[in-house]
């Protein structure tokens, strides 16, 4: 990826401003205009350097528990034991039955269904069976996903689309979690996904060039808003994204770089011709 320093970028804006320097002030706000134009442009595409197609091993953890047997004489919810990290408690009805089970925590890292027991509660006979789902980690190095395939769709003709469903997931520096419905495999799939935007300092040098002349004339509209000239500012607003355009239109239009519609229905995800 070509890149390019924010000193030369403030020097662009600079010059684009009139002026011999930035006072401190202008400078630091220089510089979040840079990021919040170039976050911007950062999610607006796949583009190629911020796209990965990576081999990731799904996490499979336990997403239900169905009740077998309520079993009988059951005075109090009896404790339900899962093998592995996976918590969960029962509920009872009036017959003194197991009527249902509430999972607690999912667990991590299963490879085969757990046993489920019940104890105390004074009754007996309560059986229930756990049901696995395969998860996605984002973690801290993926921001979107855009596809997830069995198979490496780059060398085979015949990668299969999985289907999947963003969940949220708390932490403050987790992007986010993905539950691949009716799927409980720990093999491996391919994940085609957006890395998340990283915020560039005031002495970066590795900004991404393709996005520099946006961001600078961003950063100028910025400037001309802060100084009560709005109308100038939308000008140069509009001339940002014109640039920004020309650089969508080769990727989408010029090399065809476009991600293929996909359709799910019925359970079956399958990607039109692009």
């Amino acid at each position: 990826m070509r890149v390019i320093a924010i000193s030369t970028m403030r020097t662009s804006l600079t010059q684009m401003i009139g002026v011999d320097s930035l006072l401190s002030a202008e400078t630091d706000a220089s510089t979040r205009s840079f990021n919040r134009f170039g976050r911007l442009a950062w999610d607006r595409t796949a583009w190629p350097f911020v796209s990965r197609l990576t081999q990731v091993v799904p996490d499979v953890r336990v997403r239900s528990i169905d009740v077998g047997s309520g079993g009988t004489g059951y005075s109090s919810a009896p404790t339900v034991a899962v093998a592995g990290a996976a918590t969960a408690t029962s509920t009872i009805n009036s017959d003194g039955e197991v009527n249902g089970i509430a999972v607690t925590a999912n667990g991590t890292g299963y490879v085969s269904v757990p046993a489920v027991t019940f104890s105390g509660g004074g009754g007996s006979g309560a059986t229930a069976t756990a049901n696995l789902l395969a998860y996605l980690d984002f973690g801290t190095t993926i921001s979107e996903v855009f596809r997830v395939t069995d198979k490496d769709p780059y060398s085979s003709g015949a990668a299969n689309d999985i289907a999947f469903k963003n969940t949220f997931v708390t932490g403050s520096s987790e992007y986010g979690e993905a539950i691949l419905p009716n799927r409980s495999a720990t093999s491996p799939v391919w994940v085609h996904y957006r890395a998340p935007f990283p915020s560039y300092g005031g002495s970066a040098t590795d900004y991404p060039w393709i996005f520099a002349e946006y961001a600078v004339i961003g950063a100028y509209s910025d400037w001309l808003l802060a100084d009560g000239q709005t109308d100038r500012a939308q000008v140069a607003l509009q001339q940002s994204e014109q640039v920004l355009q020309v650089e969508l239109d080769k990727l989408e239009r010029q090399e065809g770089q476009t991600q293929p519609l996909l359709i799910e229905t019925y359970g079956t995800t399958i990607a039109a011709p692009a």
